[in-house]
């Protein structure tokens, strides 16, 4: 493909986000990135590692906006849960390919989904099973299970989802 192509090429972001380019920025002889402009004319750039396909558009992720409201991890902050209670500050967090999994507060884990972030951080409260969910007379969830979302689903697509709650009280 000819660089010159690449001039004024519509932009489209998996976010919705839409321009135009306006330069191809290049060095050591490998194009790094697009400067592009949305049509407010306000400026953006596109890292080529970021583009997912050239065609009639360019469509690429959005990760200049992921990075920019991306914020420091700072361990050592305080772990509270729903109700105040103070549960330790915040030792480490596990990740697997960029992705938070775990969170170290105090001598707990907890899934980082079960978290919220600020000055503090706060463990959601997430209701157990208190008895194992049984169909058939086989295991369907186990007892102490967490009562996620992905869970919770499970349930439903099982025809579970009322006992699930119920052994959840």
């Amino acid at each position: 493909m000819n660089v010159s192509l690449l001039y004024g090429k519509k932009v489209v972001s998996t976010e919705g986000r839409q321009g135009y380019v306006i330069s191809v920025n290049a060095a050591a002889g490998k194009i790094e990135c697009l400067s592009c402009a949305d049509e407010d004319e306000n400026e953006f750039l596109i890292d080529m590692k970021n583009v997912l396909k050239i065609g009639d558009t360019i469509l690429f992720e959005d990760r200049e906006r992921a990075i920019k409201s991306a914020k420091p991890v700072l361990l050592g902050r305080a772990g509270y849960d729903e109700a105040g209670i103070f549960l330790g500050t915040l030792e480490d967090m596990t990740y697997s390919r960029n992705k938070i999994l775990k969170v170290k507060i105090g001598r707990k884990s907890y899934q980082a989904s079960e978290l919220a972030y600020g000055d503090v951080v706060i463990a959601k409260r997430t209701k157990k099973l208190k008895r194992d969910v049984l169909k058939d007379g086989k295991v369907l969830i186990k007892k102490g299970t967490p009562l996620t979302e992905k869970i919770l689903s499970f349930a439903e697509k099982e025809g579970e989802l009322v006992q699930t709650n119920l052994k959840s009280l």
